[in-house]
């Protein structure tokens, strides 16, 4: 075989009593009036707080990218001594809002609600508003060391609660705890890379489908997030997703996609392999059979290689012809050259 000639594996992988009584009863009745009027005085004073902390600032609004920077004149927090800056924004209930950090600064988003309880805090944050209202953004470095400009990102998360989810189209969805089952179709079988990301918890997936077919997985995307990469035979599949230790909460995104096969080529699993041809295979813990036909005697070379497994090359013919090559060609790729006899091995 010519030496251009290579296999491609990826594995894409929870008495007194009555006084007692009646003094009770009389001294609540004759403080009703101050405790009235303490009551009043800092319901008052709460007001003019929150409106004090929000009169003045510069409006956040959502889906228009907003820029600033942390500077020494920015505000001081007096606990850490990083420096923050804030923003005012109106938020509708029943929105799942999204706010991202981006630039220079080493920084960190925080969302207070109308209370000026802090309700979240992280580099991108997401949130579900539970009553409309204003709110205020805090962006604010990561320690006292922290400045820079800055870009902020925000926008109303538009999820769906569909039961299925198509090839080629993601979708964000929301995560309360329980697992969700979605129906996934295959209309032509080949390579797929099915992702589950979140930003909210450690997502987790499993595949189940025709002939018995079941996979899962936990980390394999990176950053805990997850993902499958198999070869799917056409027809009905189950995925499942949850997070890895069943109490999640929150947004997640859910793709499907095909998978590019690396190098030139078709998706072969077996059938015969001449000179000059490259294949891409699918390596999925069992081995691989091919037919090689030497029609001429000469030096040839077979190369295996693959991105995800440590590559292993056996190739057998008549009387007794045994070769195999584990690391020959570099990189835990294998390569066996040799002289054959012409004739099919």
């Amino acid at each position: 075989m010519a030496r251009s000639s290579s296999l491609a594996f990826v594995l894409v992988a929870a008495g007194g009593a009555a006084v007692g009584f009646l003094v009770a009863q009389v001294i609540p009745l004759q403080g009703q009036d101050i405790d009235k009027e303490s009551a009043e005085h800092a319901e008052v004073s709460d007001q003019q707080s929150r409106v004090e902390a929000i009169v003045g600032l510069d409006q956040l609004i959502l889906d228009e990218q907003l820029r600033g920077e942390i500077t020494a004149a920015s505000e001081l927090n007096g606990n850490d001594g990083s420096r923050f800056t804030r923003y005012a924004t109106s938020l509708e209930e029943g929105e799942i809002v999204e706010i991202s950090l981006r630039g220079a600064l080493q920084g960190v988003v925080a969302l207070y609600d109308d209370q000026l309880q802090l309700l979240d805090h992280a580099p991108v944050v997401r949130h579900r508003v539970e009553e409309s209202g204003d709110y205020v953004v805090v962006i604010s470095g990561a320690d006292a060391h922290s400045y820079g400009p800055f870009t902020v990102d925000s926008r109303a998360v538009e999820l769906t609660d569909a039961d299925t989810v198509t090839v080629g189209e993601p979708v964000d969805s929301w995560l309360q705890g329980d697992a969700r089952e979605i129906t996934l179709n295959i209309e032509e079988a080949g390579l797929y890379q099915l992702e589950m990301r979140s930003d909210d918890f450690d997502p987790y997936l499993e595949l189940v489908g025709p002939n018995g077919y079941a996979r899962e997985d936990d980390d394999s995307a990176g950053d805990l997030d997850a993902r499958i990469a198999d070869f799917l035979e056409a027809g009905e599949y189950t995925l499942t997703a949850r997070s890895a230790y069943g109490d999640g909460d929150g947004i997640y995104t859910l793709s499907v996609e095909p998978h590019e096969l690396p190098g030139d080529g078709e998706l072969r699993n077996d059938g015969s392999l001449t000179a000059d041809e490259s294949l891409n295979g699918w390596y999925s813990g069992q081995a691989l059979n091919y037919q090689v036909e030497i029609e001429e005697a000469g030096m040839y070379e077979i190369e295996m290689s693959a991105s995800d497994i440590d590559s292993y090359l056996v190739l057998e013919g008549p009387n007794g012809y045994y070769r195999e090559d584990d690391d020959s060609a570099g990189e835990l790729n294998a390569s066996i050259a040799d002289f054959p006899c012409p004739r099919r091995l």
